[in-house]
């Protein structure tokens, strides 16, 4: 993940940064939940965690969708290089194999034994892994060699291609769930503040019903 400090940097940016982080930190928690379920029956727990992994792919697909589609068409038409795009593209591919792992595993769990859980959390560790390598590549990729087709105009055309396109339910669901990674120097990065504050407690009440704690 960049290391780059967040002063400075375009909110569309920063948002993008907080976008991995979160979904990073959640993929490796429904791992880590999946595999104590495959032990310890909960089916309480069972069913707020896979509407809560449901959540997250859906967030993870728009995401992706908004580069391949939106983000790196326009970058190239900036003059951004075939080399660096190819790279960010194919890597897309080969985390649309996991993730369609993850939902095929995700619905296996429907009146399916207590073994699927296990199988969920190897399936969600190894898109955990896989995105995490690209978010490496994309992060460094974005200061470095796209960041001259890259400006504060080009990041808020993005940013409202996101929110025009991003399923209905996400406009409450993602200005918390970005803040709740946010370090103080990076809030220019949350989105509709007022909402991050006004939804926190209900993140967190879905985040303890799928995770406990």
């Amino acid at each position: 993940m960049s290391s780059q400090p967040a002063v400075g940097l375009p909110s569309g940016h920063l948002t993008m940064r907080l976008a991995h982080r979160a979904m990073l930190r959640d993929l490796g928690r429904i791992a880590a939940t999946a595999a104590a379920l495959s032990s310890t029956p909960d089916p309480a727990r069972a069913a707020a965690l896979t509407d809560y992994t449901d959540r997250i792919l859906q967030i993870i697909e728009h995401h992706h969708e908004g580069e391949d589609e939106f983000f790196w068409p326009m970058l190239r038409e900036r003059g951004a290089g075939e080399d660096v795009l190819t790279l960010m593209t194919e890597e897309h591919h080969e985390l649309l194999g996991h993730l369609k792992d993850v939902r095929a595993r995700l619905a296996a769990l429907a009146g399916g034994p207590s073994t699927g859980w296990a199988e969920l959390a190897t399936a969600t560790q190894r898109l955990r892994d896989s995105l995490a390598h690209h978010c490496a590549d994309e992060e460094r990729e974005l200061t470095e060699r796209l960041a001259p087709a890259l400006d504060a105009a080009t990041w808020s055309r993005f940013e409202r291609n996101m929110l025009r396109t991003a399923p209905k339910w996400t406009l409450g669901f993602m200005p918390p769930w970005l803040d709740s990674v946010a370090e103080p120097q990076e809030r220019a990065g949350v989105p509709a503040k007022p909402v991050a504050w006004l939804m926190a407690g209900s993140l967190r009440r879905r985040q303890q019903r799928a995770f406990g704690g």
